[in-house]
């Protein structure tokens, strides 16, 4: 292991060590007081707040800094649609696994997550989309192992991923073509938290990274001359802030206070810091 790889996993244990789990609110002097409500939100469970269940491992979207106060894109935007509900920010670090659960089971009110909407999710939550996401393949400088992206390039190597999600997915779908191939299979590493996954290629124990594009842009960025992107960015999909189903007046609310955030022009202030205006709805 060189010493770029051995300072990224020392980072990263550094971080993981800041991700337990727990709820942090913003000042209120910075929410509810800040800015006259635009609608009052209904349905929440507590008054004078909205709490967010959110995975605050996964930046840029949403992660932890030195004062354990949760920084990113999807924050300030959760942020800002709260001043405008006039009611105050909790954010709840929920396991993305169970993150779904977790709001049906009312220990939240709504999931802002870079929640993919898909048919099966909508079942059970309502969404209110706010972003685009896609899928990129993470390598080690120099793409040693030749990986082409999402394709036969990968049979028979180890690839870290992050549990539950639609990178996951599509790996598995990639090594079950490997093995109709007659190809050996892709052997998949697990994690719930994306810098243990990104620990795990650092140190040389996996090949390639799966994970959205947006977090394999950031470390790419943090560190520069140790990752890159393997092939294109794949599935190109609509995430969405959750509520639960039949939570209307909820799901409204916050709706409109979307649209007065990117009427304004902050929405497009939000990508534009974390470099995610590929993202732009």
């Amino acid at each position: 292991m060189n010493i770029t790889f051995r300072s990224i996993a020392v980072a990263a244990v550094a971080v993981m060590s800041l991700a337990a789990c727990g709820s942090v609110s913003e000042p209120a002097a910075q929410g509810a007081a800040a800015v006259k409500a635009v609608v009052a939100p209904p349905a929440v469970i507590k008054g004078g707040e909205i709490v967010y269940c959110s995975d605050i491992s996964a930046p840029p979207l949403e992660f932890y800094d030195k004062a354990r106060k949760p920084q990113g894109a999807d924050v300030e935007i959760g942020n800002a649609i709260a001043r405008k509900l006039g009611v105050s920010p909790v954010w709840r670090n929920t396991k993305f696994a169970s993150i779904v659960p977790t709001l049906v089971a009312r220990q939240c009110d709504a999931i802002l997550s870079q929640l993919y909407i898909k048919p099966e999710r909508e079942k059970v939550v309502d969404f209110v989309p706010y972003m685009y996401s896609g899928q990129s393949i993470l390598v080690p400088k120099g793409n040693p192992k030749k990986v082409g992206g999402l394709d036969e390039s990968l049979c028979g190597l180890t690839v870290s991923t992050l549990i539950s999600t639609t990178a996951a997915t599509r790996i598995d779908g990639q090594s079950k073509k490997c093995e109709a191939a007659g190809r050996p299979a892709i052997k998949m590493n697990r994690f719930d938290q994306d810098i243990a996954a990104l620990q795990e290629l650092a140190l040389g124990r996996s090949e390639a990274y799966a994970t959205t594009s947006e977090t394999a842009a950031y470390y790419i960025g943090q560190q520069p001359g140790t990752f890159e992107f393997a092939g294109g960015a794949f599935d190109k999909v609509k995430a969405g802030i959750a509520v639960r189903k039949g939570n209307t007046g909820l799901r409204d609310a916050i709706s409109k206070a979307f649209d007065e955030i990117r009427s304004e022009g902050a929405y497009d202030q939000i990508l534009t810091k974390w470099n995610l205006q590929v993202d732009k709805l």
